[in-house]
């Protein structure tokens, strides 16, 4: 299952309290709910990027079609007697599905076809609320439009469990996915293209956990079950011929993609049409610019960039805070492409700090984004421990980052909390304005602090 739930906003535009007391709690308010018929299929990663359609004519909006009930579970991935709404199959081609009765099967549940409307979200005219990108044991990335409540799209390519979703902060349409397969893909999730797969002679050597994106958009970290963290450079700008990188050169090939059977589409310019309906040929990255096991002597299963720092997590109840030591020239772009040159692999150690009961793996830490004041983890007894991590300079003047943490959030004893022990808190995220941290649990709940 994939869960939208709705948050309630503490106060209005300008600050004032909306009349809810900060002591009481307010409930969380499911908005959709959505299955994936596919035997076998766990989620274990999501993400939100791209635009959906917005408000086309000819389409009902969220909750009308039903009646107006909001909390209709939608099916997708599979066929569903009692439910017609996901006629989609992953593991079928996108061809047109017939059904005698058409009024089970809207113009909002089409595949593709050369006559079927918003085929897949390339255009750019898209204003709708973001896609909703699930991933998990069937190794397929599900794109669902959560306006159309539907699949839009399956991106194929992995050959085992996803792991992460992460989509980049400067272009929406970017997304990197990691896996069970020892890779790391690049997707152009507008034209549906498998951009690069970073995998091979100096890639990971075991499954690979987590991904990150550096604020910055031109670059990521990865880590695995190998004990290593490596840096891959996405636009690694113009060498001394004036070309770009291997990957940052496919990636402006990727936006002139057009689907089979599609009319071709206007370029940035909007003088000429362009058409391109033969096969996309997908980047393969094996060098990495930099690559270490230094930080770390077990799995690493969480990683994220605090400025050009990296704070990275292993299952011996550790979170390190550590500077890469490479060379800030040209020489470090050139190097993620020079098979004969060694890959830097020194780190500089600043911080590393105290973990209780969390020795499990797969057990995600977040820090705030983008100041980073804030670290919060969970563990396997139901806590969420918030560290003060620094941040800009005059954060680091109200108060020195600390090794210990500062708060313990419980769940236990709480109504709502488990009745038959603890249960481990895998996930916590901060919203995009930092004032709520969201974890999610085990035993199937969802808790909410103000983090403000």
């Amino acid at each position: 299952y994939a869960t939208i739930y709705e948050v309630p906003m503490p106060s209005d535009k300008d600050g004032k309290s909306n009349g809810n007391s900060s002591s009481q709690a307010q409930p969380l308010t499911a908005r959709q709910v959505y299955r994936d018929v596919d035997d076998g299929e766990t989620f274990y990663s999501c993400a939100f990027g791209g635009r959906g359609v917005g408000f086309p004519v000819d389409y009902d909006p969220v909750g009308a079609a039903d009646g107006g009930n909001r909390h209709n579970i939608i099916y997708f991935g599979g066929e569903k007697k009692q439910h017609q709404k996901m006629p989609h199959n992953s593991n079928r081609p996108a061809k047109r599905q017939k059904h005698s009765d058409k009024k089970n099967f809207t113009q909002a549940h089409t595949t593709t076809s050369a006559h079927s409307p918003f085929i897949l979200p390339y255009s750019d005219t898209q204003d709708g609320p973001p896609l909703l990108c699930l991933g998990g044991t069937r190794g397929i990335i599900k794109v669902i439009d959560t306006y159309r409540r539907s699949l839009v799209m399956t991106l194929s390519g992995h050959g085992n469990d996803i792991t992460d979703l992460k989509f980049s902060p400067t272009n929406e349409w970017l997304l990197l996915s990691t896996s069970k397969d020892e890779s790391v893909r690049l997707w152009n999730v507008q034209r549906g293209v498998n951009v690069a797969v970073f995998t091979g002679h100096k890639g990971h050597r075991g499954q690979v956990l987590s991904v990150a994106w550096h604020l910055s958009g031109t670059y990521f970290a990865s880590c695995g079950m190998d004990n290593m963290v490596k840096l891959w450079n996405v636009f690694d700008g113009e060498n001394e011929k004036g070309r770009t990188g291997p990957v940052e050169t496919a990636l402006r090939k990727s936006f002139y993609v057009t689907p089979d059977a599609c009319h071709g589409h206007l370029d940035e310019i909007g003088k000429k049409e362009i058409w391109q309906t033969k096969k996309f040929d997908t980047i393969f990255q094996q060098f990495p610019y930099f690559s270490t096991n230094k930080a770390h002597t077990n799995y690493v299963d969480c990683v994220q960039f605090v400025g050009n720092l990296i704070l990275s997590k292993s299952v011996d109840n550790k979170v390190v805070l550590w500077e890469p030591l490479v060379n800030k020239g040209e020489d470090n772009k050139n190097t993620a492409h020079t098979k004969t040159q060694q890959t830097p692999s020194s780190i500089l150690f600043l911080r590393e700090y105290e973990l209780e009961n969390c020795d499990s793996w797969y057990i995600r830490f977040e820090s705030q984004s983008p100041h980073h004041h804030l670290l919060a983890l969970g563990n396997q007894i139901g806590e969420v421990k918030v560290w003060k991590i620094g941040g800009d300079e005059e954060d680091r003047r109200k108060s020195q980052p600390c090794a210990k943490y500062f708060c313990n959030l419980t769940t236990s004893g709480w109504p709502g909390g488990e009745a038959d022990g603890p249960s481990t808190v895998r996930m916590v995220a901060f919203n995009p304005h930092g004032t709520n941290l969201v974890a999610v649990k085990d035993d199937a709940t969802v808790w909410m602090w103000d983090a403000a």
